[in-house]
Parts: structure tokens; C-alpha cells; sequence
């Protein structure tokens, strides 16, 4: 099994607006599970995903055929964690699909997580992530039929963790050429809690993307519960931020609009994995960190931010862009003299950092 991360963005152009249309549903003969790491390879051991933060897993026997190259978008809203940030942390996810085919190759599926989705549509769908698998599992070896599959990502450790807001998009795309009656798609789910599934928020219906990401149709089946509903198996798993010994603070400070994430573990040798949310702004993204807190945090009305670690600063980093997501990153191997000290980092989105202007500033 081969597989890479995708780097590439879907071009957000829009051909039109969509139309009802009819489906024609598929019934599958059973189910088998499959486990993977973030890069396709066959991972059998314990998962560090953590928790269940958005299920629409909920099971059915139904799926649908897709046309290759073609994107499959679903939508739906993701509930705060408790954390009280406006985004979570995905260090996990989960899909299904179905096939009768029996090739020796198996399938390839490319999965495209977005943000500010709301479907039907959506002109102002962000990607923040998308991953290529190839050779997975299909019915070969089975008696003959459509066998489902359900495929767990464990992400956690692999520095392909992403950011996801509260509403969101999931998008599957077939890249296997099938000829009929050799079929492949995505599993339907269940409404929103129902079967097991959460406050998912999903609508029974999905948006038909081109193969580079342009708008084509809306599609929908008009009789549920006679007939499935519109929405397809998918599951996010985190709950493993903020990193071990490490917690958040000032959520919802004055003129702060970014917010910096971290996961992994902060003791002697651990990895820490830092993500600042961009908000669409192109200006660089920096830590700032100190071993002094201003308390009350200072604000200053001039640009209108609000500053947690006390200046002089202990430390400016700078962070890269993630390849695909509106997020920067930064990775840390913690040593025995930080995780020895209390130290207060904040994220910082401006250019003064690197010789730039100040304005704007998160």
C-alpha cells in the first residue's frame, strides 16, 4: 500500500448552481475494518487518536456509485469540545465506502477535509487538509457482491494533524478506474442523532464537485426514511489537546482573533506540535513566549490585541505554513531547562517580527 499527503489546493471555481437529482442506492453484503497510519501504511498498533469529536458513523447497509475523479462533499457542524476555542484539533478521522470490485491493486480514495462549509454551494469553503490512499481493501477474496469497508487515519504524531472550525466539510473522491458493472462509493450514514450518531448536523444531501474542486450539483434523495439518507459515514477523532503538562489560556482576550493550538507531550524529549490559525491572513505567524505573565493581560488600544507574556520576550519563533490548511505550524523537541520552567506562549500573526510593518496584527 503506497499513499502521500496531498499538497495540492482544489481550485474554487463554481460552475453553477446545483439541481435535485435521483440516486440510485447500492445494498452491501457486509462490513470489515481496516486501520491505517497517516500515510496509507497498515497500522496495527494501539492508536493515540483519542476521542470521538463528530460522529456520523452510524451504520446502514446502503452506498452509492461514484464516478471516478469526481468529489463527493458532505457537510455538517462540529460542536466546541469544551475547550472553548473556536476550533478542535483532528488527530483522527474515519470513512467508509463499498465495492464489488476484485482487483489485485484494491482501491484508491483521496479524502478533503474543509472548513466555513455550509454546502449547496458554499463560495467560502476553506481546505485545511487532504490525504491520498491507495491499495486499500475491496471485496476481493469474498463471496461475490459489495462488501463495505471502514477505514480508521490515525494522525496523532505524524505532524499531519489539522484544524477544523464549526462548520465543515468532508469530501471523498474515488481515483481507482472502474469499469461497470465494477462499482465503488461512500457508505450512507443516518441523520443526526440517530443509530449512534452525534449532533452532527449533517442535511441530507451532498454538493458534486469537479475532479479540481469546482461546483457542478447538489444531489439529494427526497424520501427518507423510505429510501436513505443523503449523508455519508464519517467520524473525527481528538480530544488529545492541549499536549500533556501544557494547558490554554486567555481564550477570548480584547482584538485577539487567532488562536494557537498544541499537541504531543511538554516533558524532557517529548514533541510538541504547534498550530496557529490564520483567519485568512497572509502575514507571518509567530510564538512569542516569556516566563512572566502580564496580569491583567496589558491591551493596547493602538492595534487593538491583547498581550499575554510579559516583554522582554524569552523567545520570538517563527512558524511555516501548513501545505494545505489556514493554519501555520511550528514542531518542538522540549528539553529538561523549558519543561523545568513555567513558561506563557502566545500566538502572535504579524510582520513586525521579521522587519515588516505592524499593522495588521492577531
Amino acid at each position: 500500500m503506497k499513499t502521500g499527503f496531498i499538497l495540492f489546493v482544489c481550485a474554487s471555481i463554481f460552475a453553477g448552481w446545483g439541481s435535485a437529482q435521483d440516486l440510485a442506492g447500492l445494498e452491501t453484503r457486509g462490513t470489515k475494518q481496516f486501520s491505517v497510519d497517516a500515510f496509507g501504511i497498515p497500522d496495527r498498533t494501539s492508536f493515540r487518536y483519542g476521542n470521538s469529536i463528530w460522529n456520523n458513523f452510524a451504520s446502514t447497509s446502503w452506498f452509492a456509485s461514484m464516478t471516478t475523479k469526481y468529489i463527493w462533499l458532505d457537510w455538517g457542524k462540529l460542536p466546541d469540545q469544551g475547550n472553548g476555542l473556536p476550533d478542535e484539533v483532528v488527530d483522527g478521522f474515519r470513512f467508509a465506502y463499498a465495492s464489488n470490485d476484485t482487483s489485485s491493486s484494491g482501491l484508491g480514495f483521496n479524502m478533503y477535509y474543509y472548513d466555513s462549509c455550509t454546502g449547496w454551494g458554499d463560495f467560502s469553503t476553506v481546505l485545511e487538509a487532504g490525504f491520498s490512499f491507495s491499495g486499500l481493501p475491496n471485496a476481493r477474496g469474498f463471496p461475490a457482491g459489495y462488501w463495505a469497508w471502514e477505514i480508521t487515519v490515525d494522525l496523532e504524531g505524524s505532524g499531519l494533524e489539522f484544524l477544523l472550525g464549526y462548520e465543515i466539510g468532508i469530501g471523498q473522491q474515488l481515483t481507482s478506474d472502474l469499469v461497470q458493472p465494477v462499482v465503488a462509493g461512500p457508505c450512507f450514514s443516518k441523520p443526526p442523532n440517530r443509530g449512534g450518531n452525534g449532533p452532527t448536523g449533517t442535511e441530507e444531501a451532498f454538493d458534486l464537485l469537479s475532479p479540481d474542486g469546482g461546483y457542478m450539483a447538489t444531489y439529494w434523495f427526497q424520501g427518507y426514511p423510505v429510501k436513505p439518507y443523503v449523508s455519508f459515514r464519517n467520524e473525527l477523532l481528538g480530544g488529545q489537546d492541549p499536549a500533556t503538562n501544557l494547558s490554554y489560556g486567555g481564550i477570548g482576550l480584547q482584538g485577539n482573533e487567532a488562536s494557537l493550538y498544541c499537541t504531543g507531550s511538554w516533558t524532557a524529549g517529548g514533541s510538541v506540535r504547534f498550530m496557529l490559525r490564520k483567519n485568512g491572513l497572509k502575514q507571518a505567524g509567530s510564538i512569542v513566549a516569556s516566563t512572566g505573565l502580564y496580569w491583567p493581560p496589558l491591551y493596547s488600544s493602538t492595534y487593538n490585541i491583547t498581550l499575554g507574556p510579559r516583554m522582554p520576550f524569552l523567545a520570538v519563533v517563527p512558524m511555516v505554513p501548513d501545505p494545505v490548511g489556514d493554519f501555520d505550524v511550528y514542531n518542538l523537541k522540549a528539553t529538561s531547562v523549558m519543561t523545568s520552567l513555567t513558561i506563557y506562549m502566545q500566538g502572535a500573526i504579524t510582520d513586525m517580527f521579521t522587519g515588516g510593518p505592524v499593522d495588521p496584527v492577531d
